[in-house]
């Protein structure tokens, strides 16, 4: 059984800057203010796993960014792979130069301060932000940081690039490439918007749009669509920072609702399967109000 060390107090002298008060706030809320254990994340029930998922070397969930479901799925999944004693490497879609915050946090004791230095980054504190730094995605790596503190072996990778948009799947799939060379007997879970985990070319907007599933079709990856009965999530219908908020998303609904957490009926050419997380609730940014 995982099991956490005690939290260790705050040290004297750290000091954090006003405007990052509300992340430590939000650290204390989440995790220092909660038993150690209240940190790790239930387990997705082992017989609930298939085999052809727990096994494939590349699984991808085409996300729909900005719930609390799916963070919490995701969470659940890895807690189980820790149970089973299998190395997994998360890959975020978050930008790279994200990584050695994330590396630091992963390695602290996850205190507010260590909070607030991981979400001192551009990504956290843009003006725009989607549902890729919700407060359930911070969660989500709190969670991550607490199962390697109790001997799980996961790492955690941020995938994104800053580059033309016409290139950054592709800059993605190079990225994932070389986590699959360097992580030989590790499963690589990618956790990606569902327009990147498509297995087929172009979509409603470009017909020439080569997803980065696509581009990694020799890697034989199991892409998997999240499937939802509906609710809300934190969406940005443009690029303005005011098209971004909570709003009805039914998009993703599944009707009838699978029986299981994993379905491998591929609900279209698109996609090899469902991982069903329920009706969802939007999960605001991390950072909101700041």
């Amino acid at each position: 059984m995982l099991a956490l060390p005690p939290a260790r107090p705050a040290l004297p002298g750290i000091s954090v800057p006003i405007h990052r008060t509300l992340a430590s706030l939000l650290a204390a809320t989440l995790f220092a203010a909660l038993p150690a254990q209240a940190a790790l994340p239930a387990c997705t029930a082992l017989d609930a796993v298939p085999d052809a998922v727990s096994k494939a070397p590349l699984l991808v969930l085409g996300d729909v960014h900005g719930t609390r479901e799916v963070p919490a799925f995701v969470a659940a999944y890895l807690c189980a792979a820790a149970r089973q004693q299998r190395p997994v490497t998360l890959a975020l879609e978050l930008p790279s130069k994200e990584q050695e915050a994330l590396d630091a946090f992963l390695a602290s004791q996850g205190t507010p301060q260590d909070l607030a230095r991981l979400t001192a980054g551009a990504m956290w504190t843009r003006e725009r932000q989607d549902g890729r730094t919700s407060i359930d995605m911070l969660r989500m790596i709190g969670q991550v940081r607490a199962l390697r503190a109790g001997g799980a072996d996961i790492r955690l990778v941020a995938i994104d690039a800053e580059t033309a948009p016409a290139r950054r799947d592709a800059a993605m799939a190079e990225r994932l490439r070389a986590e699959l060379r360097q992580g030989a007997g590790r499963q690589l879970v990618v956790l990606v918007g569902a327009l990147h985990a498509v297995r087929t070319r172009g979509n409603r907007f470009n017909p020439h749009y080569e997803s980065t599933v696509y581009l990694l079709a020799d890697q034989r990856p199991l892409s998997l669509t999240v499937g939802t009965a509906g609710g809300s999530a934190w969406v940005c219908r443009g690029g303005a920072p005011a098209s971004c908020g909570a709003t009805a998303w039914d998009i993703n609904r599944v009707d009838p609702a699978p029986a299981a957490a994993f379905s491998l009926a591929p609900p279209s050419p698109q996609f090899d399967g469902v991982f069903y997380v329920g009706a969802t609730t939007a999960s605001p940014p991390a950072l909101a109000g700041e």
